[in-house]
């Protein structure tokens, strides 16, 4: 599985709005329940679980990078939301580094192995600075689809 396999326009946020960790994670999770329709419940669900693995340590990875992520059964298969940030937010990142790209990843608790080959993907997508400037200065969701196309 690759970030390609999972990416999707509407489950992109470019610009996000938000200005510190907690508002990151909220606002990639309420991206994806209002893009998929899921109901209140199901919001403070993913919320809690990606929060309770974040609890555990923090998922910044450096070089800018994010990827707060857990398992929840509300989604039926491993889904990612993609935000990038114009202001850098400390996301506990063991460079010191703060982050501007967050990959959001979920999986259902029974595709363990499909949510770390993500992951793994991700952090293989991501090795070039050279690449990671270019998400961060991505205008749009279209933008950020063609920059992993390429």
């Amino acid at each position: 599985m690759n970030v390609l396999d999972v990416l999707e326009k509407d489950l992109v946020k470019v610009p996000l709005k938000s200005s510190d960790k907690r508002g990151v994670i909220v606002e990639l999770v309420r991206t994806l329940t209002d893009a998929r329709g899921y109901s209140e419940e199901q919001f403070e669900e993913i919320l809690d679980a990606i929060l309770a693995r974040e609890s555990l340590g923090s998922t910044g990875i450096g070089g800018g990078i994010a990827i707060p992520h857990a398992k929840s059964d509300v989604v039926s298969k491993v889904t990612m939301v993609l935000g990038i940030s114009r202001l850098p937010i400390d996301f506990g990142s063991p460079d010191d580094e703060m982050s501007r790209i967050f990959f959001l990843v979920l999986a259902p608790s029974q595709q363990a192995s499909a949510h770390v080959e993500l992951l793994a993907s991700i952090a293989r997508s991501c090795t070039s600075k050279i690449f990671r400037r270019l998400l961060e200065q991505a205008r749009d969701s279209e933008e950020v689809i063609h920059l992993f196309m390429e």
